[in-house]
């Protein structure tokens, strides 16, 4: 049996938890053959319960849907593919699935850059407000931008109390240095 990569078992656990590691399994051990969810799930289900610390929990790995979940969540991920064919005894879908780990390091670039703008669009909306909160309310969480705040004459709309100005300058070096660590992450699966 084919073992997954370290990297795709932690994006896979990541998406689903450990059925989809055990689907992903089940993926990569299937390349030169048709796979339906239900083959999928009765594979799963004769290789854990001869494991010994097969635990009663475990039964939610062995559903049907639980499977067929985890198969949808890989494909929005594009992680996995499939085709439909219609049984013409039952009118019924079936559906054949494979993987798609090949592209896991282009997902995954993409997924940092997507977060990386994220953060940078972040830091740009914290460098061009200036912020206010209530120092009166219990949850003083709650920030307005300038704009915000004017409009409602510095006073906070849940207790009436006076909206001061907010210093930002930590929230601003936490998106940089998050915004560095981004960069210095390698994505790569030798």
């Amino acid at each position: 049996m084919t073992e997954l990569d370290p990297l795709l078992q932690s994006f896979l656990y990541i998406i689903g938890g450990e059925i989809a590691i055990e689907v992903g399994k089940e993926l990569l051990n299937s390349v030169d053959e048709d796979i339906t969810d239900e083959d999928i799930t009765e594979n799963i289900k004769e290789r854990i319960k001869g494991q010994k610390d097969f635990e009663p929990n475990d039964e939610e790995i062995l559903k049907l849907n639980t499977v067929r979940k985890t198969l949808y969540k890989l494909y929005s991920e594009k992680l996995a593919q499939f085709r439909r064919i219609r049984d013409k005894s039952t009118g019924w879908f079936i559906y054949f699935w494979w993987h798609e780990f090949d592209l896991i390091e282009e997902i995954l670039l993409e997924k940092k850059n997507l977060l990386r703008q994220k953060l940078r669009d972040r830091l740009e909306y914290e460098r061009e407000n200036y912020f206010f909160a209530c120092e009166e309310c219990d949850d003083n969480n709650i920030k307005y931008p300038f704009s915000e705040a004017f409009e409602l004459n510095f006073r906070c709309p849940e207790c009436g109390g006076k909206l001061v100005a907010q210093e930002n300058q930590d929230i601003k070096e936490f998106l940089k240095e998050k915004i560095v660590q981004n960069k210095k992450i390698k994505l790569s699966i030798d």
